[in-house]
């Protein structure tokens, strides 16, 4: 009897040498991802670090101040998506308006295939930013004053310091947050798929949103099986990788401690 179903058979590594053949869409998708992960982690480190820095010190305001930082951290992805989606719109956007308002020319941020990757790494750096705000934050204040007050007794400035001293001290957990962020960037979907669902073309197709076209609308689920096999061989290589660092920089705080 006919069913209309398509036979299964056994096809070994076949999926995986097609996702790794030179001509595959896969390292596109392995590379937008990487560029992804790499611009969003790299500002929101230097972003979060800086305003640690700041929130570390007493001025006025400083509570209002951390509370109105925090709130992207709060925003669902569905909320942010949409907002931001707003924003961007070449006709109603704020974000074009403030820039024709300045005397540029406005690209259409999410049909434009250079722009729509930073457009939409500019979003996942104001929602997760916060983040690393707070840990960073967390970290300074718990670096022991009596290392800081030996430090410049011995004559080092601020900036000597904060590099020989306190960045030594907080290093493991700027290690953790950077594992956490960099592991969040990689599986990112909901928010490419709410503004750009991958596009224009592929040109913001990370490899969720890779996975995704190949299994929910090609419903190749071997091949997008693999993928996911990849993905998270991907992951834990990074993760491996941050998990020895943290080690080593544990070691260091030891031995600034002793």
């Amino acid at each position: 009897m006919l069913t209309g179903s398509v036979a299964f058979g056994w096809i070994g590594l076949q999926n995986y040498l097609n996702l790794l053949s030179p001509n595959s869409e896969f390292w596109h998708s392995l590379w937008i991802t990487a560029r992804f992960a790499l611009i969003c982690v790299a500002v929101e480190f230097a972003l979060g670090l800086g305003l640690a820095l700041l929130l570390n010190r007493s001025f006025a305001g400083r509570a209002w101040f951390r509370t109105t930082i925090l709130i992207p951290l709060v925003v669902p992805a569905l909320a942010s998506g949409l907002v931001w989606s707003t924003m961007y719109d070449d006709q109603f956007g704020v974000v074009p308006y403030l820039l024709r308002l300045l005397g540029y020319a406005s690209p259409v941020f999410l049909a434009d295939p250079d722009v729509a990757l930073y457009a939409v790494a500019a979003t996942e750096i104001w929602r997760a930013s916060p983040f690393m705000v707070l840990v960073l934050l967390a970290a300074l204040q718990a670096v022991p004053q009596e290392l800081i007050e030996a430090a410049q007794v011995d004559g080092g400035n601020k900036l000597q310091v904060f590099r020989y001293v306190t960045l030594p001290f907080i290093a493991p957990v700027i290690v953790v947050a950077l594992l956490f962020r960099t592991v969040d960037a990689l599986r990112t979907f909901d928010l490419i798929y709410l503004l750009t669902q991958g596009g224009p073309g592929i040109a913001t197709e990370v490899v969720s949103m890779f996975i995704y076209r190949w299994g929910f609308r090609h419903f190749k689920v071997g091949f997008t099986s693999a993928a996911s096999i990849l993905l998270f061989v991907l992951t834990l290589v990074v993760c491996l990788i941050y998990l020895r660092q943290l080690v080593y920089r544990q070691s260091q705080v030891q031995t600034i401690k002793g």
